[in-house]
């Protein structure tokens, strides 16, 4: 009863005294589910995507990060435990397109950002819509597509507790109407992304389909994003390891995985606590299209 109460207050359960009681319960991993498995991880060069990325290479795994520019991952020392590196910048879709990849057994989408300044991708989104929904839809299917994954591998998207309290708005996603806001939009993004995760399923059933969130994680990325936040919660914030923890567990349920689910420390949650930010099935299908708009404006047929 006392954990539910202090999981019912956010605080105590998004930071990492929620984790650290959270794992009380955690049952051991086998890592040797993921020795010699391929991941690709978007984002991988710091914070969470590189503490999964550190994770995945000491069980064996055979690991990618992918990223803007070398520099971060060469500071990064993922190189010296194998870790391989492909720049790929998610907000240019015709490279992701065409970037050449590897043949894998898992795909993280985890690039995220919340740049302080507006920048428009194509005059149709925000930098962070762009790179975080449309972006990694386009590499989602084009693995799908180029059967770069094999049937029933894990896809999955790291979202934010963030979404919580946004309904998702596709209406002004160039910020023309209103003042921009990095917070609202990254959380509509992360909205996107769990609505995806929903819908994906059925636009290709076979593969495993998961999101989560990590809670209040005290990477580089908030920090710099949200400097005042972060010095308030201080060391009370998750460490990379604990914010990536859900997703390895993730990738190493594999296919015994429920579908579709949206997980937070290793159990499924509600994605609609509040029924005010729950969207019009139109507002679903208006995602869906949109993407899909992308995909064939940058995926010519036959390609």
């Amino acid at each position: 009863m006392f954990d539910t109460l202090k999981d019912y207050s956010i605080v105590y359960s998004f930071d990492r005294t929620g984790y650290q009681r959270h794992a009380r319960h955690f049952s051991a991993i086998d890592n040797a589910r993921l020795a010699s498995q391929r991941v690709l991880i978007t984002g991988g060069t710091s914070g969470i995507g590189a503490a999964l990325a550190e994770r995945l290479a000491s069980a064996g795994a055979t690991v990618w990060v992918t990223g803007r520019g070398q520099e971060k991952f060469d500071e990064s020392g993922l190189a010296k435990l194998g870790v391989q590196f492909i720049e790929l910048d998610m907000t240019r879709f015709d490279e992701v397109l065409a970037q050449p990849l590897p043949q894998l057994d898992a795909l993280v989408c985890n690039a995220g950002g919340m740049p302080d300044k507006l920048m428009l991708v194509e005059d149709r989104y925000d930098v962070i819509f762009a790179s975080q929904v449309v972006g990694h839809y386009l590499l989602i299917r084009r693995c799908m597509e180029q059967k770069l994954l094999p049937e029933g591998a894990p896809v999955h998207l790291t979202a934010s507790g963030g979404m919580y309290l946004q309904k998702l708005e596709l209406g002004d996603l160039c910020w023309e109407s209103r003042r921009y806001d990095k917070v609202k939009s990254y959380a509509n993004a992360k909205r996107a992304q769990v609505i995806l995760n929903q819908e994906l399923p059925r636009l290709f059933p076979g593969y495993t389909f998961s999101a989560s969130h990590p809670g209040w994680v005290g990477t580089p990325a908030l920090r710099e994003a949200l400097p005042g936040f972060s010095s308030k919660m201080g060391d009370r914030l998750r460490t990379s390891e604990e914010g990536a923890d859900t997703i390895y567990w993730c990738l190493a349920e594999g296919r015994q995985l429920p579908v579709g689910e949206f997980w937070f420390d290793r159990e499924p949650r509600k994605v609609y606590p509040f029924f005010w930010t729950r969207e019009l099935p139109q507002t679903r299908q208006s995602l869906l299209d949109l993407c899909d708009d992308a995909w064939q404006r940058h995926h010519p047929a036959g390609a």
